[in-house]
């Protein structure tokens, strides 16, 4: 479908279009896109149009992105249920959202699965409130990245967690399911 509209010497138009890329080599997928294009084009001394400008837009969602958002959704939830687990000292809850192979960095300070898990356990790790804001996920198929900012109350082996915080959690989607395979905290410096 295209619609043309003309004032003088200058013409708008718009439209739809599609696009299905075959590859001649067999290691490269098929691709297929469409989406909508508009453009605005200026009439020539003999009479023909000539392009000025053209807009083109794909429907596909932007890289990183759902089409209807739920995966996001989905991982602001965890990151929430996550945070106020560690407030409860819900081990079994908190455990739930870690592969086995998650590992954990605060400032360059690295942590194993197991070591977080021991230190939530035996309470040195003691969280009276986490705020966390600034949320943004990257879903990219079966694998996502979240970042956050966190403010967070609450001591580690007697000592007061640095706060602000932002937090960088990747994440893949296993068995339908999303868990963390690596935590970043970075404090924020004022």
């Amino acid at each position: 479908m295209v619609d043309v509209r003309v004032a003088g010497e200058l013409g708008v138009a718009r439209g739809t279009w599609t696009v299905k890329l075959t590859p001649k080599s067999e290691l490269v997928a098929e691709s297929r896109d469409r989406g909508s294009w508009s453009g605005i084009f200026q009439r020539q001394a003999d009479g023909s149009w000539k392009w000025e400008s053209v807009v083109v837009n794909s429907d596909q969602p932007l890289p990183g992105s759902t089409a209807d958002g739920s995966e996001e959704a989905t991982l602001l939830q965890i990151e929430q249920d996550w945070m106020n687990a560690l407030v409860k000292s819900d081990l079994a809850t908190f455990e739930r959202f870690l592969a086995k192979e998650w590992v954990y960095n605060s400032d360059g300070q690295g942590m194993s699965r197991a070591q977080v898990l021991a230190d939530v356990k035996s309470g040195a790790y003691k969280f009276e409130s986490v705020k966390i804001g600034d949320f943004r996920a990257f879903v990219f198929g079966d694998a996502a990245m979240v970042t956050t900012t966190a403010t967070m109350k609450g001591k580690y082996k007697g000592i007061d967690f640095p706060s602000p915080q932002r937090s960088i959690d990747f994440f893949v989607k296993r068995d339908g399911r999303w868990q963390a395979i690596s935590t970043q905290n970075f404090t924020i410096k004022p």
